[in-house]
């Protein structure tokens, strides 16, 4: 365990709702199994107060946040002006991991997508390249998540969401293989798809009661891989009735870990453990339940 002192750099995850994060459990495993001097903590930022947030990394010497909902977006925004983004935030729109440089200067980045994407390739053992995506929902996390698909060649990356208008933004946005899914094309767009993935909060928190899906379950079949960025609780109402129909099924866990091993690329130059944090959260989950 790393004992604290004066040299102790502090990591964090900002948010609203945060108390049920994993992420403190997870950094914090690789930061003690590798004797780093590094503690990671989880903040509740209200709306409103971001930008307060941010300025708080250079007054006291943050060295890098995460951020979760309600944020990215505003993170995006903030760091555009006052420090420096990277091309995935340009695009998207959205942050999701902050770095204080060693001149004080803050720069952005978005780990969501690459993250989802590294989960993705581990379970199929193959590459996304030529692979028909579906991808639930048109939020900060679904843009991240169709701008790497369209990086890692993903022949097909369709877009549902309730409202046409944010699909529509999205797709403006990421460009390349992306395009709005209509109502009269959710069956087809599935059933043709070989990848299904929900950025969506449907199923959050469902903790005993599982049936809530995004989508008609029965859709999936087992020919499907199916991952739900939801991790609370692990097995939502999708991936239970894609494990029903035989698909393969990725959980949010592994989505979390994947893009938090990235974000401490960023942070302290080494990519995190990715067996090592799963196993931190899964303990964490038990003791929790």
């Amino acid at each position: 365990m790393v004992k604290i002192n004066t040299n102790t750099r502090l990591a964090a995850i900002i948010g609203s709702p945060v108390a049920q994060s994993l992420s403190p459990v997870i950094h914090n495993a690789v930061f003690a199994a590798r004797s780093i001097n590094w503690v990671y903590l989880a903040f509740e930022v209200r709306p409103g107060r971001v930008a307060d947030a941010l300025n708080s990394m250079s007054t006291l010497g943050i060295g890098g946040l995460s951020v979760t909902m309600p944020h990215k977006n505003e993170v995006a925004k903030i760091v555009a002006e006052i420090g420096e983004i990277d091309q995935v935030v340009r695009v998207t729109n959205s942050a999701n991991t902050v770095v204080l440089r060693q001149d004080n200067s803050l720069w952005a980045t978005n780990t969501d997508g690459e993250g989802c994407c590294n989960a993705l390739e581990l379970a199929m053992n193959s590459s996304l390249r030529g692979q028909r995506v579906v991808v639930l929902g048109a939020g900060a996390t679904a843009s991240a998540v169709a701008y790497a698909l369209v990086q890692r060649g993903a022949s097909d990356v369709s877009i549902i969401n309730r409202t046409d208008t944010r699909a529509k933004d999205l797709v403006k946005r990421i460009g390349g293989t992306t395009r709005v899914c209509l109502p009269t094309e959710i069956n087809s767009d599935i059933n043709s798809s070989q990848i299904i993935i929900n950025t969506t909060p449907v199923g959050f928190g469902k903790v005993n009661d599982n049936s809530e899906s995004p989508i008609d379950v029965s859709l999936i079949n087992s020919s499907h891989v199916v991952l739900d960025a939801v991790y609370h609780p692990l097995e939502t109402g999708l991936l239970l009735g894609a494990k029903k129909a035989g698909a393969t099924v990725v959980d949010g866990l592994s989505m979390l870990i994947h893009q938090a091993a990235l974000q401490q690329q960023h942070w302290i130059g080494e990519s995190g453990d990715i067996a090592l944090m799963r196993d931190a959260a899964l303990a964490q989950l038990t003791r929790s339940s």
